[in-house]
């Protein structure tokens, strides 16, 4: 008897319990459904503004490095040039200073004079653009690297926002179903 009256008592209690809990209605469903959905799209939208501000990072990032690779190209021509005139003045002072050994006249002197000083202004004009172009060639180095960077870092940002959405419409279409 104590068992049966048990069973009844658990029995009630189960069904009472069960009324209580309230089955989700028709409008807390769509409710649900659409702020599921909101989070869905909120999520695919940051991944294609991800994706954007990656492909704007790569764009720019190829600017720099065209731009590193234009001043590499201006530096190594500066530096040519600067030691072509290096070269040339440099024999061209150690050949007027052996003349000017065997000067006889202060009109030839100065005369001599005047082009060993011409020449040496000529060759420090070529160690000059040496060390432009050594410059140019560090800053285009440095814009390369810089550039470089920015590729990759707007790669990640295209994968990751890609991924986002994919992600996004992956849950909808899952939803959907």
């Amino acid at each position: 008897m104590k068992g049966i009256i048990s069973i009844i008592f658990l029995a009630g209690l189960v069904n009472i319990t069960g009324c209580a809990i309230k089955a989700p209605t028709f409008g807390d469903r769509v409710l649900a459904e659409g702020e599921s959905r909101l989070e869905i799209a909120e999520r695919w939208e940051q991944g294609k503004k991800e994706s954007i501000a990656g492909e704007k990072q790569i764009r720019n990032g190829r600017k720099l490095v065209e731009k590193g690779r234009s001043d590499l190209r201006k530096g190594e021509q500066l530096i040519a040039s600067g030691n072509v005139e290096v070269q040339t003045n440099r024999q061209a002072y150690q050949s007027l200073s052996q003349t000017a050994q065997g000067i006889d006249s202060g009109k030839v002197a100065i005369d001599s004079a005047a082009k060993l000083k011409k020449t040496a202004k000529d060759w420090e004009d070529g160690e000059e653009k040496i060390a432009d172009g050594k410059k140019l060639i560090r800053r285009g180095n440095t814009n390369i690297s810089e550039g470089e960077s920015e590729i990759s870092k707007g790669q990640e940002l295209i994968v990751s926002g890609r991924d986002k959405m994919q992600d996004a419409e992956s849950h909808y279409q899952k939803a959907i179903k």
